[in-house]
């Protein structure tokens, strides 16, 4: 029964649970899924992480490859993050093209990136070789707030990245890897950390699950870095200015937290 109406009435369902202070998953309306991260997952990355929010998983990786500089920035390198949701993380993406969701992620993710590398650090040989980072995100399993599991995957990646040593032939300008050499670690501006919060009948469910995706009138999502300082919020929710204050009061307090459990893991 409780299953039937879950499915035939998926909002007053939620709200029964709400009404006594708790989340379909026993959560508090207020609590968060318990995160877990795991760097250096993939030997064969330059830098990687795995992400658990609850049953959502997602895990980075960072590759590297030489590239040719653009005229404009000559002594710039490249950094691309990009995220693949494949219909094996849940029955909703379909195979084909990149879907709506993948897009909009992958575009956010490029801002976010924009200023936590600089590109310059990537600089090989001015004018002739740089490094071309690919930062590919890959959705395990979609139990909802993907986007956060996202971007702390990708900021725990980089933040454990470690680029080879090159080596460049003075006569030709021939770029190679120094197998023999010392790996270097990549330099971050800044560490930073999704916090998102859905909104249903004016209340704040933090980090909500697939089910309270799919009944929600919208959700504010912030990326709060290191020194406490909020680089991205999108906001797709019709708050007041005073339920705003609340969801980024409440944004700043678990970045604190996120930002702890990510420097303890990592390095």
């Amino acid at each position: 029964m409780a299953d039937d109406f879950r499915e035939a009435q998926p909002s007053e369902y939620l709200r029964l649970f709400l009404k006594d202070g708790i989340r379909p998953d026993s959560r508090p309306t207020h609590g968060y899924r318990d995160v877990k991260i795991h760097c250096n997952t993939v030997n064969s990355a330059l830098g990687s992480a795995m992400i658990c929010y609850g049953d959502t998983r997602v895990i980075a990786g960072i590759k590297g490859k030489f590239g040719s500089p653009t005229i404009d920035n000559p002594d710039h390198g490249y950094l691309i993050p990009n995220i693949s949701l494949p219909p094996l993380c849940n029955s909703k993406y379909k195979p084909g093209p990149p879907s709506d969701t993948a897009v909009a992620i992958s575009h956010k993710l490029s801002v976010i990136t924009r200023d936590m590398v600089t590109l310059s650090d990537l600089c090989i040989l001015p004018g002739r070789v740089v490094w071309a980072l690919y930062a590919d995100v890959i959705c395990i399993n979609d139990d909802g707030n993907v986007f956060d599991a996202a971007v702390l995957a990708l900021t725990a990646a980089l933040y454990n990245t470690l680029l080879p040593a090159t080596h460049v032939q003075e006569e030709t300008g021939f770029v190679s890897v120094d197998l023999n050499g010392e790996k270097t670690p990549l330099k971050l501006q800044h560490l930073t950390v999704p916090v998102t919060i859905a909104v249903f009948d004016d209340t704040l469910l933090p980090d909500p699950t697939e089910f309270e995706e799919n009944v929600v009138s919208g959700v504010v999502s912030c990326c709060i870095d290191d020194h406490g300082k909020i680089r991205q919020l999108w906001n797709s929710a019709n708050l007041s200015d005073q339920k705003l204050s609340a969801a980024l009061e409440y944004a700043t307090k678990r970045s604190k937290v996120l930002h702890s459990v990510l420097k303890k893991v990592s390095k």
